[in-house]
């Protein structure tokens, strides 16, 4: 039941979230920057407070950090991918740049676990 409890309230804060950054995302300029505010940090910021609150400060450092290996991988992806699709175009681009976020997170992976 507390799982359950769990994934519900998880749902619930990362909704409410989501909302706040949207809100704060209406209101930035240029809006090419407003994704910035979008889901993702919303989310990882509800799942943080409700990972403290059931699992404790250990496992929500643990979440962090993992969010931070999966952001430095993301840029990564995003450094090679833009190059990458006017080049070799989108599906070759994407996929030399998907190769790449995997390797990176993988690499960031093996590094965090040690």
């Amino acid at each position: 039941m507390k799982m359950l409890l769990e994934i519900v309230l998880k749902a619930f804060i990362g909704g409410l979230f989501v909302v706040g950054f949207a809100l704060v995302a209406e209101t930035v300029q240029p809006k090419r920057l407003a994704g910035v505010f979008a889901a993702a940090p919303s989310v990882a910021l509800g799942g943080l407070i409700l990972t403290v609150v059931f699992k404790g400060n250990l496992e929500a450092a643990e979440a962090a950090r993992g969010m931070v290996a999966g952001a430095l991988a993301f840029t990564a992806y995003c450094l090679i991918d833009v190059p990458a699709l006017g080049r070799l175009g989108a599906v070759r681009g994407s996929t030399a740049a998907l190769v790449v976020w995997f390797a990176f997170a993988a690499a960031l992976a093996f590094a965090v676990a040690r």
